[in-house]
Parts: structure tokens; sequence; C-alpha cells
């Protein structure tokens, strides 16, 4: 009698666990994406924290209207990006919950019939802090050109350096066009621009040990297979594409 009664509870606890996990595969997820599946080719090997990128609206009439949970603006630009002369606004996005998680950028372009139609990269800014907790950049800052370039500009003390990219519309994707980075170290600075477009990196050696504060310049050639797009393409994964100086 005892070994049918706890044979009649365990049957009875596996029964009520079944329908407790039917019941949770049921709940409806936020709207979200595959982290592997919003990479461009040849950059599978990007891990994010989540698995997952928020969605978020690809239509709006004004700016908070692109701005969802748990996410908050943190930098934002106004500005012509393309070729009508209605005002374009970029905005970078944080979560409020986690300063060390990847920030979205998105550019919302202005329509002739009123609101937006937005664009999301997840590459074009990196994570506002590292994952020991120590904040990336010293300085961040976006802006839009009176030659409807769109400038994204990171500056850091110390290893991280410097980094500017430029953003311009050719064949109505927004493109990356332009980075220049620079670094100082024990005795020296070093400055490079990468003209994405042309293909030519020019870059500058600056002794500082010296109090005329000499300089070598170096110039080389290169060719990408392809446009860098602000949607799919990281800044950093790029610039391990290009030459660098032989210093």
């Amino acid at each position: 009698m005892k070994h049918t009664l706890l044979a009649f509870i365990i049957i009875f606890l596996a029964v009520s666990c079944k329908k407790e996990t039917v019941k949770v595969s049921e709940t409806a997820k936020p709207t979200t994406e595959n982290a592997a599946d919003s990479l461009s080719a040849g950059e599978e090997g990007e891990i994010f924290d989540s698995g997952v990128l928020a969605v978020f609206p690809k239509t709006g009439k004004k700016v908070q209207d692109f701005v969802i949970e748990p996410y908050e603006i943190q930098l934002e630009a106004e500005g012509l990006l393309n070729d009508d002369e209605l005002k374009d606004i970029v905005i970078v996005l944080k979560n409020k919950n986690d300063n060390k998680d990847i920030r979205a950028a998105l550019v919302l372009i202005k329509q002739q019939t009123g609101g937006y139609v937005q664009e999301t990269s997840w590459h074009a800014v990196n994570a506002e802090y590292s994952y020991d907790g120590y904040k990336t950049y010293d300085y961040e800052n976006i802006n839009i050109d009176k030659d409807r370039i769109l400038r994204v500009t990171l500056q850091g003390i110390g290893p991280v350096g410097t980094r500017e990219t430029e953003y311009k519309y050719i064949n109505n994707e927004l493109v990356l066009t332009k980075i220049h980075t620079f670094n100082m170290g024990a005795g020296s600075q070093i400055g490079v621009d990468y003209d994405l477009i042309n293909g030519v990196a020019e870059a500058e050696l600056i002794n500082t040990m010296v109090d005329s504060m000499p300089s070598t310049t170096q110039k080389k050639k290169f060719k990408l297979d392809r446009q860098q797009l602000f949607i799919n393409d990281n800044p950093d994964n790029v610039l391990n594409k290009l030459p660098h100086a032989d210093w």
C-alpha cells in the first residue's frame, strides 16, 4: 500500500511539472532578434551578453517613439544627412539598467509626409563601460556637419586613445567613409587618417621626447572588398583590416 501511494505521488508531481512547463513556454516574449542574425559577413565571432538585440520601431512621429524600455537617449544630434532639406536626427541609446551593455545608434530620417524612418546600428558606438567597470572613453559626441557628414567622436586617455568615424549617405546607404585614430604613449604620439573610399592611410608620428617635437609621416594604400556600412560594420573590426605604420 505504501509503495502504491508513493508511486501515485510521483506520477502526480510529474504531470504537474509538465503542465507548468507548457504554461511558461506559451508566455509572450518581447520583440528581439538573434545577435548572430544582425551581424554582417565576417563578424560572426562577435558575442553579445544577452544573445538577443532589441528591435526598435521602424517608424515614428517623434523621437521618443523610438525609445523603448529599458533604453534612454544618451547622445543626440540634428542636421541634414540625406539629399533632401528635411532635418534628420541621430540618437544613441543606452540600457538604463546596465551601463556595460552595448549601445544602439539610431538614424532617424525625416519624411516628406511627416515623421521618421529609422535604421539601427549596434556597431557605431561601443559600450559605455568595460566589463571591469571602467568608463571606456572620457569624452563622447555625435554631430552632423554642414557637409551632411555624421561624425562620431570617442576620446580616451591611455591605451584606448581616440577614435573618430565619419558616415555619409552614398546611393541611399549610410557608409563609413573615414576613420581617424590618435594614441599617445611614453615619448610619442601617433595619429592616423584612413580614407576608406579612396583607400589611403596617412600616419604621423610625433617625437615628444625632443623639445622641437619632430614628426615623421607615412602613407599607405589599401583596398577593402566592399563598402563599410553604418548598420553592419564595427569600426574596430574595420581597423583590424587596415594597414598600420611601421614604427
